[in-house]
């Protein structure tokens, strides 16, 4: 079986952009919904296309509460295993 060839390298404009954004975000200048729209956009994904729609990370996992406290660990899932290894029911 034959494997798809690796991507190309982004030209640099967008080398130089993605540098740019990921300090700015780095120095919170732009917050995590806007970079992960900007990375989303340079691997081509978009809400127009169903089939390449953004990747945004799920990370809460406290989704009934009418408030919560960004400062609380427990409102965060386990980010060291994955989304479908969270519920003991279905792993059993």
């Amino acid at each position: 079986e034959r494997l798809a060839p690796p991507p190309s390298p982004p030209p640099p404009s967008q080398r130089r952009a993605l540098r740019e954004a990921t300090e700015r975000w780095r120095h919170g200048l732009i917050g995590n919904f806007d970079y992960l729209l900007f990375l989303n956009d340079c691997a081509g994904r978009s809400f127009h296309d169903l089939a390449q729609y953004p990747v945004m990370p799920w990370v809460l996992s406290d989704y009934t509460s009418a408030s919560i406290d960004l400062h609380d660990p427990s409102v965060y899932r386990d980010l060291s295993r994955p989304i479908g290894a969270l519920n003991a029911e279905r792993l059993a």
